[in-house]
Order: structure tokens, then sequence, then C-alpha cells
């Protein structure tokens, strides 16, 4: 199921909603799997269980802090009765108002494969949360000419603070002005994975030499561009091997794999474990 964010919800063109969610343990329609156009941070209010993003598994509890890119695969899975409060924004909602595209790549947790797409709040923090969510619920409820600018500053504040909580948590902190180059370069690995797998490839496309791209990659995240990419390359594979039906050849030949025997030796040494044996023990059904 592929969800598009409802632009018009409110009758007018508005690029964020935020809203509260309650689910039931035993609704078995709200735990398929699911993917969204759109990025979503979602707030636990009450209820413990797992949440699944692509391949990673996200223990949850009240306090506990979904953040979430688009176009990746999730599902819940519910041990108890949910109730969450969704914010969700359009890309262009923000990076148009600040003129810069790259804008959302500069926070920690969105594009971050080294660590973990949650964090959980305390008590204090989520009250603090919820007033702003509040606000932003509120505001919502009643637009006005100048709402967007309004509902754009809560949802700055809201990305800032929970940016700072998550530096914390993770002990992974990576310059907010991190290098242009370097946010291009993740921009671009987000967009054309399928296609494109070698650094020199890459540096071409940022007009820089592959030297220079890897050098770039290994200050701020600790690994070279080719080792960067490999990462993201297995998390694409191992998206196609969870959710969805195509063979295994067909998934090879997608991501640019000449022989699925290539494909094959690539998954092994990388994990440890064949295609095959990787879907079988890892069924989202």
């Amino acid at each position: 199921m592929k969800y598009e964010f409802f632009r018009t919800k409110y009758k007018k063109e508005l690029l964020i909603d935020c809203f509260v969610r309650k689910v039931k343990a035993n609704n078995q329609e709200a735990q398929h799997p699911f993917v969204v156009t759109f990025f979503e941070i979602i707030f636990v209010m009450e209820g413990e269980g797992t949440f699944i993003l692509d391949d990673e598994t996200l223990p949850y509890k009240k306090g506990s802090v979904l953040l979430l890119p688009p176009f990746k695969w999730r599902q819940w899975k519910l041990r108890d009765d949910l109730e969450v409060v969704n914010l969700m924004f359009e890309e262009e909602f923000i990076s148009r108002f600040f003129n810069d595209s790259l804008y959302l790549y500069r926070f920690n947790y969105f594009y971050n494969t080294n660590t973990a797409s949650s964090l959980q709040l305390d008590v204090s923090d989520l009250e603090e949360f919820k007033k702003k969510l509040h606000e932003i619920q509120n505001e919502i409820k009643s637009l006005q000419p100048d709402s967007s600018h309004l509902l754009r500053a809560l949802l700055y504040y809201v990305l800032i603070r929970l940016n700072r909580e998550y530096q914390k948590q993770t002990g992974w902190e990576t310059s907010f002005y991190l290098e242009n180059k370097v946010l291009r370069f993740r921009k671009l690995l987000e967009s054309n994975i399928h296609q494109i797998h070698r650094v020199a490839e890459y540096a071409e496309l940022l007009k820089i030499s592959p030297s220079h791209l890897n050098k770039q990659i290994k200050i701020h995240f600790g690994k070279n561009a080719s080792e960067f990419i490999k990462d993201r390359l297995i998390l694409e594979i191992k998206k196609q091997l969870l959710f969805t039906d195509a063979s295994i050849a067909e998934i090879a030949f997608s991501l640019g794999f000449s022989e699925p025997s290539n494909f094959n030796r690539f998954f092994v040494k990388r994990t440890n474990k064949s295609p095959k044996q990787f879907r079988l023990q890892n069924d989202k059904s």
C-alpha cells in the first residue's frame, strides 16, 4: 500500500498535517506493510510494540519518537492499543522556504545509516513537544492567511529540538552546516541507488575528484564513499527482498547487476547470507 500526501485536505493546499491517531491492538489491517511519499514524525503517547522501517526494527513505547523519511517501507507490530501524534509534511514545505534543497539532509536522523531512526523522550520533554504539536493542530484547524509561516516556524522548532536530542542520545554529532558536496552526495545516492554504484560516477555528478569525495565522506561519516554506497545498496536490496514479490533475478537486474550470480556474491559478502536465506528468515507477511 502506498499513501500520498493529501494536499487539499483543508480545502486549500497545505503541505503539513498533524493529528492524533488511535489504533486497537487487534486491528490487523493497520499492521500491513505500507509506504508513504512524505516525511513523517510519529510521537508515541500510549502503547508498546515494534515498528519496522525497511529492515530496521524499532521497539517503541510511550515517549518514543519515530523519525521517518519518505519511500521507506513501514509496518506496525502492535502489542497494545496505540495512540500517536502524527506530524507529516512534504519536503518542499520547508526546503522551499529556506531556498535550500538540501535542508532536510542536514538533520542527523532522516538519512543516517549509522544509528536508529528513533529516540526516546522523558516525561517532561514529551510534554513540551505535546504543547508544540497542539499548537500546530490548533493552527491547522483555524487557518489564516499567514498560517503557513507560523506552521513552518513551529515545524522548524520541532526539527531542531529533535536533532539536539538525537545527537545527545546517539552521540552522532555532525555539523548542521555540512559541506554542501557531502549533502548533495547523500541526496544523489537516495535518488540514484538503483542505477549508480561507483564512486567515480557520483564524483562526476558533483564535479569533484573521486579522492576528494572519499576524503569528505570519510571525515564526516567514518567510512569512504565506496563503503557508504555499498551500505546503502544493501539496504535497498533488503527492502526489495522484504517488501516485494519480485524474484531475486528481477531484483538483481532492477538494481543494475549484470548477472544474478554477481548480485548473490555481493549480498553474501556483506551479510553472510544468500538473498534467498535472508528473505525466508525475515518474512514480513
